[in-house]
C-alpha cells in the first residue's frame, strides 16, 4: 500500500529549503571566490596590459616573493602591532573596564561616555578619518589648545606619529563593540557567585580575576575573535587617514594588498598575498576556537 506524504512535513521540508538558500549562495559565492584567489596566487595575472588577458602560470613565485623582497613581512609586522595595540589591548582590555567601571551606575557620566563610545563607532571611517586627521594635523585641535598656547612649535602627529595615531583612532572607533559585549557579559554573571565571593574575603581584585572572568571567558574569547579578524583586515580608516604613510610606517596588510594588486597592478601577486592573510586569519581563528572550549 502506498503512504502519502504529509503535507504539513512537505510544505516544511520546502520552507526550510528556501530559507538555507541565501545561505547556501553565500557559501557557494565565498568558496568560488576563494577558489580564484587560490588560482590566481600561482600566475603573473596584471591588472592591466598584457598580463590581464596572456598570464602565465610562475608557480610558487609569487610565494617565494613573500618572504625574500620587502614589503610583506614589514607589513605583517606593521599588521601584529596595529592589531595587537588597538584591538587585543585597547578595544577589548578597555571595553572590559568602561564595562566594568560603570556596570550598575546610572548617571550623567555614564550617558556621557557611552554616547562618545557609540559616536565613534556610528561614524562612517572616512568622517572618523577626517575628524583624527584635523585633530592631529599641525593646525589641528592638539596643537592649537596644549601646544602653542605653551610657546611650543606645532607637532604634526600624523606624520611623526602616524601609526599610534592611527592606532588610538581604531581603538575610539571599535571599542563599542567591546563594551557592548561585556556589559551583557558582566549582566550575565548570577550576583549569588559574587556575594558568596564577598563574605569569604575575597578582595575585588581576587573576585574579578578568580571569579567573573572564568564565567565570562567564552566572551572574551568571542570579542577577541572578531575584533582580530575585523582589525587584521582593517582598510578604510587606515588609507583615508594615511593612506600607508608616511613612507609605509602605517602599510599594514590590507593595504600592501591593495597597493599590489591596484595600484601597481600586480593580481598574481596580490593574490598571493590574500592566501597568505587568510592563513593567518584561518590560525588566530583556530586558537580562539580552542579558547572557547570549556575547560576539562
Amino acid at each position: 500500500m502506498r503512504h502519502q506524504a504529509n503535507p504539513w512535513i512537505t510544505s516544511n521540508l520546502w520552507l526550510l529549503s528556501a530559507a538555507m538558500l541565501p545561505a547556501i549562495a553565500l557559501v557557494g559565492a565565498l568558496l568560488y571566490f576563494t577558489g580564484w584567489a587560490f588560482t590566481f596566487s600561482f600566475t603573473d595575472l596584471g591588472l592591466t596590459g598584457r598580463k590581464a588577458v596572456e598570464w602565465s602560470w610562475v608557480g610558487l613565485e609569487n610565494y617565494e616573493r613573500l618572504f625574500t623582497r620587502k614589503g610583506f613581512l614589514e607589513s605583517l609586522w606593521t599588521t601584529v602591532v596595529f592589531v595587537f595595540f588597538s584591538a587585543i589591548v585597547g578595544q577589548s582590555v578597555l571595553g572590559f573596564l568602561l564595562a566594568a567601571t560603570l556596570r550598575g551606575t546610572v548617571s550623567t557620566t555614564r550617558s556621557v561616555v557611552e554616547i562618545c563610545i557609540m559616536l565613534g563607532w556610528l561614524l562612517p571611517d572616512i568622517v572618523a578619518a577626517f575628524l583624527w586627521s584635523a585633530t592631529t594635523s599641525q593646525t589641528g585641535l592638539i596643537n592649537s589648545l596644549f601646544v602653542v598656547p605653551f610657546g611650543l612649535k606645532p607637532i604634526n602627529f600624523i606624520n611623526d606619529f602616524a601609526l599610534p595615531v592611527v592606532t588610538l583612532a581604531n581603538i575610539w572607533k571599535g571599542t563599542a563593540w567591546s563594551y557592548l559585549l561585556f556589559v551583557a557579559a558582566l549582566d550575565s554573571v548570577p550576583r549569588e557567585i559574587i556575594e558568596a565571593a564577598k563574605i569569604d574575603g575575597a578582595t575585588r581584585w581576587q573576585r574579578a580575576w578568580l571569579v567573573v572572568l572564568p564565567i565570562i571567558r567564552p566572551h572574551i574569547a568571542t570579542n577577541l575573535l572578531f575584533i582580530t579578524i575585523w582589525t587584521f583586515t582593517y582598510f578604510p580608516l587606515i588609507f583615508a587617514m594615511t593612506g600607508g604613510g608616511p613612507g609605509r610606517q602605517t602599510e599594514t596588510l590590507a593595504l600592501f594588498l591593495y597597493n599590489q594588486s591596484f595600484a601597481r597592478g600586480n593580481l598574481g601577486f596580490g593574490s598571493a598575498i590574500s592566501v597568505a592573510m587568510l592563513l593567518i586569519v584561518g590560525a588566530l581563528s583556530l586558537v580562539y576556537l580552542r579558547m572557547l572550549r570549556e575547560p576539562k
